[in-house]
């Protein structure tokens, strides 16, 4: 399978959010850049996505995490998505309600059964990195 055009993605990536499905809580999530194996999208932290502190939760950091860099995985010439096997979190700063945060992913390497990707979290004004995530994901025989 190639990679997905940009328009392709898009479409997918609506799919995700816009579903009956747990990825729904990401319906504020928008796709900035997508080429093989990368993709970049930004997301205004608003009270929805808050713990009780009033900074983005940690699970929807996480869920992030999960969901661009598995999205990137597809936009691969493999085209699959994998299964996660493990996935880590560090979180480094918080950000409030209203900030503006970008979430890259990057697909390092892709074997023959297992695909390694790494996201960071940034503030959209500072480039202040927020969280980085590192997952594993399993791709079958």
């Amino acid at each position: 399978m190639a990679s997905l055009s940009i328009n392709a993605v898009k479409q997918l990536f609506a799919s995700f959010i816009h579903g009956p499905r747990f990825d729904k809580v990401l319906n504020k999530l928008q796709l900035v850049s997508a080429i093989p194996g990368k993709m970049v999208c930004e997301m205004k932290v608003e009270e929805e996505h808050t713990n009780r502190g009033g900074t983005l939760h940690g699970g929807l950091t996480a869920t992030l995490v999960d969901f661009v860099s598995t999205t990137a995985l597809i936009n691969t010439e493999r085209g699959a998505p994998g299964v996660s096997v493990d996935m880590n979190i560090t979180y480094l700063s918080s950000a409030k309600i209203g900030d503006e945060i970008l979430i890259t992913a990057q697909i390092l390497k892709q074997g023959r059964t297992l695909a390694f990707a790494t996201v960071d979290i940034t503030n959209k004004a500072t480039g202040k990195l927020l969280a980085q995530g590192r997952h594993t994901k399993h791709l079958g025989n």
